[in-house]
């Protein structure tokens, strides 16, 4: 046998597990002491709440409260509406958990899990007085209670056992920034060797930007002194999404040019060289971060020298570098600001502009999560009323609990299935103290020894990523099973009831989420690419503001990517890189779409070119509304258009700055063609029905 090593990732498990135990303990403690109802929810609470940082915690914890307040008033008012109408009841009930949970999943970080408890704990406080609607106030007064108890305890253990966390969470969150521009130069490095690798890194990047983004709010809450921190942060998350953006364009860019010139290989292999060397650069300390901005401005320079060479001249290889040229440029002018904005942040500069990358909320989903939770209520309250259980109510409140949390959660069935797992564990290990301790006595202090060992392994568990979703459910319903109160002992037969009560709750919400609107990934594949191609057709309507329009457009594509990436590894591969190249597909041909309109608008380039990008976009959006194949006419026009462009590119006299509008229109038309032909089969309409079913293989 191969004992795990303490590596720093196995002690920082360990020391997690190990703190929440103790608050978990002390948690209980006071509330036995304090002689409350439901003394097992504290404990409860403390594991629900802690989390891998502070700041998570904090944020977890503020919104929990906020849940609970909201399900407390609830579940008031449901008992108040129908206090003697069970049926009126129990469809109010649906509702309100169906309602709390479709909100859930339209708000981000853990303001979602706080509609979630909102629902559930409005049903477990009206269920708990339906019997007793004249005491509804005080059970929810008391479920309040715990609840803020349990946060508390978790809070100072947190706050204690975590002294400096302000400035690791800074230094951290310096760190991942450095690394993410590091990668980002790497990538683009590959990029202009036009390798295979450079559009994989630019993917993962993308990918990864939309969690980075919502981490920065617990790096905020984590210090009161980090709130400038992480506004300089989001300006360089959206910067570098911006910068990821323009390496997918010059990759496109370069893919689509007739031929590379030799200078201009020779040119491109330089930028990449001085890439390489600037991923070392800003990984280190501020120092090094300015002679990276030096190198920036060197290379921008070098840049520029070159265009204002080429521009000037009519060979075909002179206007080919030109159009390479100008996407160099502006990628190296979005990636200076990026760096920029981080030695802004070694700096402590103040940040007069804060943007967010915005995530997306996806109504079709809250909907259906919606429904779900409503209709797994209804059958939870008919199999309560025909089989007048008495330990029905708890079914019904455990149901809500489960339902509620799935449907948050990335893919439901596997989700379910490991909760249900988790539970089974949890009823196994309570038989430990509850046949072998508490019969034997009711000291606290030696029924909180195995109590804290089999806590203590549960944490652990949790730290551990294949065990993360057992684990959970574990940590959270153990002490529930166990039945604790300050008035009387747990008997064979509550515990039998009890944990039937959890386990069958459990069975039921993962039978409801196979069986009604079920979740399927191969479902989820194609509603995601229907969302993309919605994002297309959003392109029949002007985009006003090239920089607002180009940040919102970027955004909107991250998300998307994040999404791709956490589906990738459950399909085949083929569909994956389908689905990336789409992905792609979208991003950059919106952005080069609003880079046409907006230098149409402004007069510097002829109308005749944002027709024809326009005309590109409409044959896509009828691939997506209509099917068929390609209208010849497309590429024609194309064609024709750029020869147009180049010849009037050739004819004009007048300043450079005439030739590089002309170079980045050029460049822009071809970007969109090259996205159009490479990503013809993903837009396709009848690429749904053959994903849906999985059997595309072309």
């Amino acid at each position: 046998m191969s004992w795990p090593k303490l590596q720093p990732t196995t002690l920082s498990a360990v020391f997690f597990s190990l703190r929440t135990t103790i608050a978990c303990l002390v948690a209980l403690a006071i509330a036995l002491k304090m002689e409350m109802g439901g003394p097992q929810w504290a404990a409860m609470t403390v594991w629900i709440v802690a989390q891998n940082s502070r700041g998570m915690s904090l944020s977890k914890g503020r919104w929990r409260i906020a849940g609970t307040m909201l399900g407390m008033v609830g579940g008031i008012g449901l008992i108040a509406i129908a206090p003697q109408h069970p049926w009126i009841f129990f469809l109010l009930l649906a509702g309100w958990v169906g309602w709390c949970t479709g909100i859930a999943c339209l708000l981000d970080n853990f303001r979602g899990y706080a509609m979630v408890l909102a629902g559930y704990t409005g049903a477990i406080i009206a269920l708990a007085s339906a019997e007793q609607p004249d005491h509804v106030f005080y059970i929810a007064m008391a479920r309040g209670s715990y609840i803020l108890l349990g946060v508390v305890c978790e809070m100072v253990a947190g706050m204690i056992a975590v002294p400096g966390a302000d400035r690791a969470a800074r230094a951290e969150l310096q760190k991942r920034i450095a690394e993410l521009l590091s990668q980002t130069a790497i990538a683009l490095g590959h990029v202009l060797r036009r390798d295979d690798e450079g559009i994989k890194g630019l993917t993962r990047l993308l990918g990864s930007l939309q969690s980075f983004n919502d981490q920065l709010e617990f790096i905020r809450i984590d210090s009161r002194l980090a709130g400038e921190d992480a506004d300089r942060a989001y300006v360089t998350l959206e910067r570098v999404a911006l910068v990821l953006a323009r390496g997918v364009g010059l990759r496109s860019r370069l893919a689509s040019a007739s031929h590379i010139p030799e200078r201009l290989a020779k040119g491109l292999e330089r930028v990449a060289e001085e890439m390489d060397d600037l991923s070392n650069l800003l990984k280190k300390d501020i120092l090094q971060v300015v002679a990276g901005l030096g190198r920036l401005d060197v290379m921008l320079q070098e840049n520029r020298e070159e265009l204002d060479r080429c521009l000037p001249l009519n060979d075909d290889d002179s206007i080919q570098q030109s159009i390479a040229g100008v996407g160099v440029e502006a990628m190296l002018v979005d990636f200076r600001s990026a760096v920029e904005s981080q030695f802004a942040g070694l700096q402590k500069r103040h940040v007069s502009v804060r943007h967010h990358i915005h995530r997306i909320a996806d109504g079709r989903l809250a909907f259906t999560n919606a429904v779900r939770a409503a209709v797994a209520m209804i059958l939870g309250a008919l199999i309560w009323e025909v089989t007048a259980w008495s330990y029905g109510w708890a079914y019904l409140s455990l149901l809500a609990v489960v339902c509620a949390r799935f449907s948050i959660m990335d893919n439901m069935i596997l989700v379910s299935k490991s909760f249900f797992y988790g539970a089974v564990w949890a009823v196994l290990a309570s038989i430990i103290p509850v046949f072998f301790v508490m019969p034997l006595t009711s000291n606290y202090l030696v029924f909180s020894l195995p109590f804290a060992v089999l806590m203590f392994l549960g944490g652990i568990a949790l730290r551990y990523p294949p065990t993360v979703g057992i684990a959970a459910s574990y940590v959270n319903f153990f002490p529930w099973v166990l039945g604790l109160d300050n008035q009387a002992r747990i008997n064979e037969v509550e515990w039998f009831n009890q944990s039937l009560a959890l386990l069958l709750a459990l069975w039921s919400g993962v039978q409801i989420f196979k069986t009604v609107m079920p979740f399927s990934v191969k479902q989820a594949w194609a509603q995601l690419r229907r969302q993309l191609v919605e994002e297309i057709r959003q392109l029949k309507q002007p985009l006003q503001g090239r920089k607002q329009a180009q940040n919102d457009w970027t955004s909107q594509t991250t998300q998307r990517m994040e999404q791709v990436i956490r589906f990738a590894g459950k399909l085949p591969q083929h569909d994956v890189n389908s689905m990336v190249r789409g992905t792609l597909a979208v991003m950059t041909v919106g952005r080069h779409l609003i880079t046409l309109r907006d230098l149409a608008l402004q007069k510097r380039l002829p109308e005749n070119a944002l027709q024809t990008g326009e005309q590109m976009v409409k044959d896509i959006i009828h691939l997506t509304e209509a099917g068929g194949h390609l209208p010849r006419s497309t590429s024609k026009a194309f064609l024709e258009e750029q020869q147009f462009l180049i010849e009037k590119y050739r004819q004009s006299h007048g300043t450079s700055t005439t030739r590089h509008d002309l170079a980045v229109g050029i460049g822009s038309l071809r970007i969109i063609h090259f996205e159009y032909m490479a990503s013809r089969n993903f837009f396709r309409k009848e690429y749904e029905f053959l994903l849906a079913r999985g059997r595309n293989r072309g």
